[in-house]
This record gives C-alpha cells, sequence and structure tokens, in this order.
C-alpha cells in the first residue's frame, strides 16, 4: 500500500461535464485503488481495480472505460488547516 497517493486530485472531462477524483487509498499489492468520485454533485466511494500501461498504473470510468491514470493525479492545495 502506498500512501504518497493519499487525497490526491483529478478532474476528468466526460464530453459532458468534469468529474473530480480523489485517491483514498492506492494498493500495489492487490492492484486496486479507493477513490471518492463527485459525479454532478453526487459524491460515491469506489474500489477500482488496477491496470498498468507502459509503468503507469490507471483504472477505467464511465461508459466509454477512459483511462484514468494515477500519476495525473495532483496535491491538492489550500485545503490544510
Amino acid at each position: 500500500m502506498r500512501n504518497e497517493y493519499f487525497m490526491k486530485e483529478y478532474w476528468h472531462f466526460n464530453g459532458d461535464y468534469n468529474v473530480i477524483f480523489n485517491l483514498i487509498e492506492v494498493n500495489t499489492e492487490s492492484m486496486t485503488a479507493t477513490v471518492a468520485i463527485n459525479n454532478l454533485g453526487k459524491l460515491t466511494q469506489q474500489t477500482v481495480e488496477l491496470r498498468e500501461q507502459n509503468g503507469r498504473l490507471y483504472f477505467e470510468y464511465g461508459v466509454m472505460n477512459d483511462k484514468i491514470f494515477i500519476d495525473d493525479f495532483e496535491n491538492v492545495e489550500g485545503n490544510a488547516a
């Protein structure tokens, strides 16, 4: 398990609107990631299967199975107390 990814954020445009992903956990042993997904204001949590392409981890999302690469997530700025 790698905590270096904790609460990193990624905005994904699905063709109609932005979907916001926040990483909660990345487990490279079981090849899963737990993500919080904000889709049109509806917040859900999902555990997704990780895959690898050219050394980069990703998961698939949506009807078109868009590839969401873990290393594209960025630190959330300005939320520290």
